[in-house]
Order: C-alpha cells, then structure tokens, then sequence
C-alpha cells in the first residue's frame, strides 16, 4: 500500500504541474523534453553511476524494452497535449484515465496474474472504478452540442490505446523482465529515450527553449521519474496484479487531484463529480479491503 500510495502522490505532482503550464503559459512540449533529462539526472542522482554501469546491458530483454517504451512515452505526451488543445482537458483527461481498462483486461484474462486472489468485492470495485472516473472527470458543456464523429474521436482513442499499452506493457516488463536490482534503473533508460527522441523532434521543428520551460521541465521531472519507479515498486508488491494496481492507482491520482484543484484552482465540481468523488472512496475501499483488514 506505501508504493500505491507514493505512486499516486508522484502522479499528482505532475498534474498540478502540468495545470501551472497553462498558468504560466509554458510552452509545453520543450518543457516536456526538458522534464525527460530532468527525470534522467534525478534517477542518477537517486540510484548512482556506480549501481547503472554494474546493471548495465543494453543487450538485455530490459533495456531494449525500456528504449520502446520510453518512444511511446513521449509519443503519448505529445499526444495528450495536442488533444487538450483541439479537444479540451475533459476529454483528454477520460480518454487516459478510461485507458486503465486496457492493462485491467490484460492482468486478468491474458497475462492472469494473481487471478485466484480477486474476490466478487473486488470485481464490483473495478467495475464501478470506470463509473466513478467518468463522473468525476465530466464537465459541463457549454458550447454546442458535440457530434462524435470519426474525426472527433481519433485523438482520444488514439491516447486511449496508447496509455493502455504504456501501463500493459510496463505490467508485463515488470513480471518477466525487472527484478529488484534493475527497478531504480529501469526507468532512467526509459526517460533517456524519450529525452533524446524529444531533443531530435524540437531539433526539426526549430523548438525554442526558455527560462520558464526550464523551470516547468525541472518541477514536471522530478516526481515524473519517482512516478515509474514507484509505479514499479507498487506492481511488485501486488504480485504483479494490474486488475488492482491500475484502478486503485487510478482513483487515488482523481481523489487527490482534485481536491487539490478545488484549493489551489478555485476549481468548481458538479453535484456529479462530488458523486464521482464519493463512489471513488467506495472503489479504493472495495479493491483494498483485504490489505486493510491484514493491517489491522
């Protein structure tokens, strides 16, 4: 429950990063490459040199995962903050948020891990995660009515599928591939990946970088490389079980960003998203309970 925990307090940093970009009108995708190099001297700071070049093997199942995940990881970013240009942060934010059916799916009919230690309570809790995000992630409409077209749909499905695979894909790496020694390391080769695919991209497009996106960068990347290892951490304590890991996960980053968002953002919620606030109590409570009562 501790890395669960941590994991989701590291995720909920970087949301309230990423709301002060728009604040501080921080250009988001140099800053996203800046946090990438962040994430990497962090995790070196963190972990050492001596312990990465003891570990290191890039021939290794590991580390070649690790490069294609960090490929997704910023391809998914970009993604994510295109789509809350053209398409709003309501539909960005369920579409990710909705994608933890993916790796859900996985865990308990293709990869089966820890599958005898769900119960009906369980199930029920997974179930109503959905509800609960959906109704805590929906905004009024204010503008005309929206038609769900092909068009429309394409970006949300995109980051949909793309942030199920990041976290099926890390589930599984974690199981076969990640053992204690490599579970710090991992994730800095990860952001290395991706902060050299991000430094290729703005090379291209001529991206300029400022003061203020080296800031955003500095305060997006260190919790962003704690998020992974964390993530990791918590997966290994749950024998690997996604189906709980990744709703629970889910729900908490919710819970907490958006009580964070009423106190630091004057956010507003409807009488729906309080709804969806409660149900998530509910949801953590059903998909936890058997950790609770062992704590007791």
């Amino acid at each position: 429950m501790l890395y669960l925990l941590l994991t989701i307090l590291a995720n909920v940093a970087i949301f309230m990063a990423f709301r002060s970009f728009s604040k501080f009108n921080i250009n988001t995708l140099p800053a996203i490459v800046v946090n990438y190099g962040v994430c990497v001297i962090t995790g070196t700071l963190y972990v050492g040199t001596t312990a990465i070049s003891s570990e290191f093997a890039p021939n290794s199942s590991w580390f070649i995962s690790a490069i294609i995940l960090g490929l997704i990881f910023i391809s998914t970013f970009f993604l994510m903050a295109h789509t809350t240009q053209v398409r709003g942060v309501s539909v960005a934010t369920v579409a990710s948020k909705m994608s933890l059916a993916i790796p859900v799916v996985f865990s308990l009919f293709v990869f089966k891990y820890a599958l005898n230690e769900l119960d009906t309570w369980n199930y029920i809790g997974i179930g109503l995660a959905f509800v609960s995000i959906w109704l805590v992630s929906r905004k009024a409409n204010k503008t005309a009515e929206v038609r769900l077209t092909f068009k429309f749909l394409l970006l949300p499905m995109s980051i949909f599928f793309l942030g199920g695979l990041i976290d099926t894909y890390l589930n599984y790496v974690n199981h076969h591939f990640i053992t204690e020694e490599i579970e710090s390391i991992y994730p800095i080769f990860v952001f290395a990946s991706a902060f050299v695919t991000g430094c290729i991209v703005c090379l291209v497009k001529g991206v300029k970088f400022g003061r203020k996106e080296l800031i955003g960068g500095l305060c997006l990347g260190v919790p962003n490389y704690f998020s992974i290892y964390f993530n990791l951490k918590a997966l290994s304590a749950f024998d690997n079980n996604g189906a709980i890991v990744y709703p629970a996960l889910n729900i908490g980053i919710i819970i907490c960003s958006t009580l964070l968002a009423i106190v630091l953002f004057k956010e507003k919620l409807s009488k729906l998203n309080y709804i969806g606030v409660l149900l998530a109590l509910v949801v953590i409570f059903l998909l936890s309970y058997q950790e609770i009562l062992k704590a007791l």
